[in-house]
């Protein structure tokens, strides 16, 4: 009996979820499974891969809830270059830049707008370092980045860069209920 006690203990310690602010983290990944394919495993289907949300929940996890929003949102974006580099120019400024827009409306001109600043630092920076962490996914970027040589590309106005945020940002408006 004591056997199975103990096994059944051992069992929910190694399978205990990990939560942080309120959110359940997916369980950390083998490292060598995971970066044996370009996209990594990602078993909660949220579009991230768990290696990076992990990262990314317990990174900015003592900083405003917005640095998570903004760290997702980019690391969906940079799924989306390693699936398809091709769609560069698509997909440049429409989605990938548009976690650094959504980050720099909050850390330099939220209060143009009556909005707080929240954030105080570069956001998608570190997560695309996490996210390109492989020789074959640095070499997608690469692709992706070299697909862009030879335009410009415009920055969006102060006043157009909050709608680039792909999460509720209401919750984060001065007179919200708290």
């Amino acid at each position: 009996m004591k056997h199975i006690f103990l096994s059944f203990f051992i069992l929910s310690i190694i399978h205990a979820q990990e939560v942080i602010n309120g959110h359940t983290l997916p369980p950390e990944p083998n490292s060598v499974l995971n970066n044996r394919t370009l996209l990594g495993i990602d078993s909660n289907s949220n579009g991230v891969r768990d290696d990076v949300e992990r990262w990314i929940y317990k990174t900015y996890k003592d900083k405003h809830p917005i640095h998570i929003d903004i760290a997702m949102q980019a690391a969906r974006a940079y799924k989306l270059v390693l699936e398809h580099p091709e769609r560069a120019k698509k997909i440049h400024d429409t989605v990938v830049n548009a976690p650094l827009y959504c980050g720099w409306y909050y850390q330099y001109d939220a209060e143009e707008f009556a909005d707080p600043i929240l954030v105080h630092e570069r956001i998608d920076t570190p997560v695309k370092s996490k996210y390109f962490n492989t020789k074959v996914r640095s070499k997608v970027y690469w692709k992706y980045d070299n697909l862009l040589s030879g335009d410009s590309y415009t920055i969006p106005w102060a006043d157009e860069m909050k709608a680039f945020c792909d999460f509720n940002t209401s919750k984060y408006d001065i007179n919200a209920k708290k």
